[in-house]
């Protein structure tokens, strides 16, 4: 090969090379917490409810309107009866209804309290929303470190297993122990794909409630939620719970659609004016018309108003003590779940590791059997598994939390 043909070889190889160097140094794209909160806000949940706002606040300007006038006009032919004489008859009215007057400031009021609990029904669809996608996303972070702990042992067996068969090979170890740890390898091996399965599907469902692609989730499970008061909580987030509020604004609602239906019993007006040109006159007209309430007093309606009060107040006081039971479990969860995993990051996880190590190197010496190590592989597994399972109890209780509260998750 010429040196020209080595120089073109060696230019070749370098380009080739040169951006497969930067792809390999590219970080892996990861999606946290505030960019899951950020999409949140075009989620079909929650657009569904600011149509609906927009609905209600049509429903505000429809019972504001004035009625439309009422406008008729005739004519025709006529001929006198004992004559010859005939022309052409016209005429014409205007009917402007009044009956709005009576019950109109109420129904006004009551569409828009109307209003405003769906505006507040927005802001609870919103936290439910905040509240799923934290769930899930909660989810997927978990899932992912426990498959994370099941490869890392996964690789460690498969790394004593390699110790175990160098033994056999030599004569040095029992041939019991070369089926027992290829065994327990396998048993982990089919962890291993069982925890992968169950990531991929959960990131999955975190990806079709985003409507896009997820990449792996970064969050760290073991931060904490700043807890306030309980009692101090309480106290405000039934003052201003959007859930609270919602209700209160139907019940405005109700009190002023049952007030409507009382003036509603008034007698109605309306009023009119008319031109008529006959074939004998001429006439102006002013008209006013009165429906007279002799048969019907309303009585049904103004029943039916008084009945859907009541069940709204209920409701109100449904809700209330909805929102402090659940108020009050999230918080009590979200405190154990952080004393609990707290104590077994400091106390339970770090012994069981070190009792690995230790049994590990104890086996590579030849002072400790095959038994010991596997218990103590598999102990170390049950312990983090259940330290991820605690934390993702105390995520989804502080997330409650978060939801009822509109508290910020870190």
């Amino acid at each position: 090969m010429t040196r020209t043909s080595l120089g073109r070889l060696a230019l070749l190889v370098a380009s080739l090379s040169t951006p497969l160097r930067l792809a390999a140094a590219e970080p892996e794209p990861v999606l946290r917490w505030p960019q899951v909160a950020a999409a949140s806000d075009q989620h079909p949940l929650l657009q569904e409810a600011r149509a609906r706002v927009s609905g209600a606040a049509g429903a505000v300007t429809a019972a504001r309107e004035l009625p439309n006038p009422v406008v008729s006009v005739t004519g025709g032919d006529a001929n006198a009866r004992g004559g010859r004489e005939q022309r052409r008859e016209w005429g014409y009215s205007v009917e402007l209804p009044l009956e709005f007057l009576n019950s109109r400031r109420q129904r006004v009021a009551a569409a828009s309290a109307s209003a405003e609990g769906a505006r507040q029904e927005a802001r609870a669809v919103r936290a439910q929303v905040l509240r799923e996608l934290r769930r899930v996303f909660v989810a997927v972070a978990h899932d992912q470190a426990l498959l994370d702990a099941k490869s890392e042992l996964e690789a460690q067996v498969g790394q004593l297993a390699t110790i175990v068969r160098r033994r056999s090979e030599r004569g040095e170890g029992r041939p019991i122990e070369v089926p027992r740890v290829e065994i327990e390898l396998e048993k982990l091996r089919a962890g291993v794909e069982r925890s992968r399965a169950a990531a991929e599907a959960r990131r999955q469902r975190l990806a079709i409630l985003l409507g896009a692609p997820v990449p792996r989730v970064e969050a760290d499970l073991s931060r904490a939620l700043a807890l306030p008061r309980l009692d101090e909580l309480l106290r405000r987030v039934v003052e201003a719970s959007p859930v609270v509020e919602a209700v209160k604004a139907r019940v405005a609602a109700a009190e002023r659609a049952a007030s409507a239906e009382r003036w509603d019993r008034l007698p109605r007006v309306s009023a009119g004016a008319g031109r008529v040109e006959e074939l004998d006159r001429r006439s102006t007209t002013i008209t006013a018309t009165v429906t007279v309430p002799l048969w019907s007093w309303n009585v049904g309606r103004i029943r039916q108003a008084d009945a859907a009060l009541a069940a709204e107040r209920a409701r109100l006081d449904a809700a209330i003590r909805e929102l402090s039971a659940s108020l009050g479990e999230a918080w009590l969860g979200c405190s154990a779940g952080q004393v609990a995993a707290s104590r077994f990051r400091d106390e339970i996880l770090p012994r069981a590791e070190a009792s690995a190590r230790t049994l590990g190197r104890a086996f590579e010496l030849g002072e400790s059997g095959l038994v010991d190590v596997i218990d103590s592989r598999r102990v170390l597994l049950d312990t983090r598994t259940e330290y991820l399972d605690l934390l993702l109890d105390m995520q989804n209780a502080c997330g409650d939390l978060a939801a009822l509260a509109e508290l910020e998750l870190p």
